[in-house]
């Protein structure tokens, strides 16, 4: 008997620790009122733990962080993976997410924030299969998030006027984006990426006076998009690499499109590019280097002026 009690309590035992073992590392928040700040760090975890941070805030100047993304509120440093969550109502409000080493599994980061005048900053460091989710719907956002991981993906999606997003992509393996989508007037669009192999890129913006500027080197399937309607846009577009593929349209008025593409020589390596604008007083431009050229620029309206170069 004595030994049958011993086999039930070592078995208790062994479960209790192994399911204390397995729990995941959890921080949920959430602040309702004015001038609110939260701030979480998870870090020196075993290499099997997935940590999970959640904070959400519910009025006007509350932070996740220092103002202005100055300081990350979420700090997510070794471990297995990482999740962070950051939902914000009002006006004022800002969110930091700094995440970094946390091995294989997928990092993600999602922020959702209504109201005017908040910000965004996400900074992702080596890691795997790293998603960032920005989601502003107002007017006077800003979103920055800079990435150094492999198999990634941002998206960046705001509605509203003056609204603001950059992207910088570090990264050494395969990406998946950025995609940005902006409704609004006066919005603006940087987004970089290095050192890809699969690239990728889709902007699109819908207002007055957008400017977006993107950059892709050493991305041997390079494909950019960008489209704007509205008046006054302009769209920049730099390719380094291979199998290189830009497509600009723009609706509107004096808008500007160029198009730089320039591939080495190779089997696998070419250029292509298409701009479509309509409207009065526009400027195209296709510049390309390398081989496998094909370009086309349509224009629809007055006064327009075209250049393409193949070299």
């Amino acid at each position: 008997m004595k030994t049958g009690l011993s086999a039930i309590a070592l078995s208790l035992t062994l479960a209790f620790s192994s399911q204390f073992a397995m729990a995941a590392p959890t921080v949920t928040v959430s602040q309702s009122g004015t001038g609110n700040t939260a701030a979480a760090e998870q870090s020196g975890f075993t290499p099997d733990a997935f940590v999970t941070a959640t904070i959400t805030q519910i009025g006007n100047n509350n932070h996740v962080g220092g103002p202005g993304g100055t300081t990350s509120g979420i700090v997510q440093t070794m471990g297995e993976g990482a999740t962070a969550t950051v939902t914000q109502t009002g006006t004022g409000n800002n969110a930091g997410i700094l995440q970094h080493d946390v091995g294989f599994m997928p990092p993600n980061v999602q922020i959702t924030q209504t109201g005017n005048t908040n910000s965004a900053v996400v900074d992702q460091g080596p890691s795997s299969g790293a998603d960032v989710i920005i989601n502003q719907n107002g007017t006077g956002n800003t979103a920055t998030a800079q990435q150094n991981a492999a198999d990634t993906e941002v998206r960046v999606t705001q509605t509203g006027t003056n609204n603001s997003a950059t992207v910088v992509d570090q990264l050494t393996g395969t990406t998946i984006g950025p995609t940005i989508e902006q409704n609004g007037d006066s919005n603006t669009v940087s987004a970089t990426e290095i050192n890809t192999s699969i690239g990728g890129h889709t902007i699109m913006q819908t207002g007055l006076r957008n400017h977006a500027v993107t950059n892709q080197f050493e991305a041997s399937g390079s494909d950019l998009l960008i489209q704007q309607m509205g008046a006054d846009n302009q769209a920049t577009i730099n390719q380094t690499g291979n199998l290189q593929s830009a497509t600009i349209n723009q609706n509107g008025n004096a808008n500007l499109a160029s198009i730089d593409q320039r591939g080495m020589s190779g089997v696998f390596l070419g250029n292509t590019a298409q701009i479509t604008q309509a409207g009065n007083n526009n400027n195209g431009s296709i510049r390309q280097v390398g081989d496998g050229f094909a370009a086309t620029i349509a224009q629809v309206g007055s006064g327009n002026t075209m250049s393409i170069y193949q070299h």
